[in-house]
């Protein structure tokens, strides 16, 4: 099997995040149309690598590096506990239910407000939509006056 690149593993990556494929086969087929310098059984088993790898890293088998820093410099974000949420963490939240469904407090974390655990995004989510709903509550009283 040939080494991949850099590029070359995000290219992979990114036609599969962009597809809706209906079987592996059509998958294979649209990445080795994207890549062709690779072949279809080299594409199939770097997918099935990085499948095992996710299996692994979802399965907490393997340890996940400390993202908080990297020499000098800070390429991840350190959990926040107990503090208010500022405006730009709310904003990032309120794409989440929009990509990943309301309620799927895992995935919000994860990749909309880094900054937060899923417990955190899901207190949020409770007072914020407890606070909606008060609020809508209220304006139909308001109207009804």
């Amino acid at each position: 099997m040939s080494k991949w690149s850099r590029e070359e593993d995000e290219l992979f990556e990114t036609a599969i995040a962009q597809l809706n494929f209906l079987s592996l086969d059509h998958l294979f087929q649209h990445i080795a149309w994207k890549m062709p310098r690779k072949t279809l059984s080299e594409i199939k088993q770097h997918f099935f690598i990085l499948v095992e790898d996710l299996h692994l890293i979802e399965s907490n088998a393997v340890p996940l590096p400390n993202y908080k820093t990297c020499g000098n410099k800070t390429i991840g974000h350190p959990r926040k506990r107990r503090v208010p949420w500022n405006s730009e963490e709310h904003k990032l939240f309120l794409e989440g239910p929009e990509k990943y469904g309301k309620g799927d407090w895992k995935s919000i974390s994860r990749y909309c407000v880094v900054t937060r655990t899923p417990s955190q995004v899901a207190s949020h989510a409770q007072k914020y939509f407890i606070s909606l709903h008060r609020k809508s509550k209220s304006h139909i009283f308001a109207v009804q006056e």
